[in-house]
């Protein structure tokens, strides 16, 4: 099983992963990196934060699913 439970979505800027935000925001809201003061739509923050778990998550569920097939395969392959 992929034992990733959370992801920070970063500042596609600076790296950063806290954002100032306005009450009750919405998609077409602009939020504001607290380390560099970058704006960015909040639409397109959860567009940059899918792409940056895309990045995590796939690498790992390539390993989990590699070392399941070995343990399938152990010892029939020779």
């Amino acid at each position: 099983m992929i034992k990733t439970t959370h992801i920070s979505i970063q500042c596609p800027e600076c790296g950063h992963t806290e954002f100032e935000q306005p009450d009750n925001v919405q998609d077409d809201d602009f939020v504001k990196c607290d380390g560099c003061g970058f704006q960015i739509m909040l639409a397109d923050l959860k567009e940059v934060g899918v792409e940056q778990a895309k990045e995590t998550v796939i690498p790992e569920a390539k390993k989990e699913i590699e070392k399941m097939l070995k343990k399938a395969f152990k010892g029939r392959l020779k």
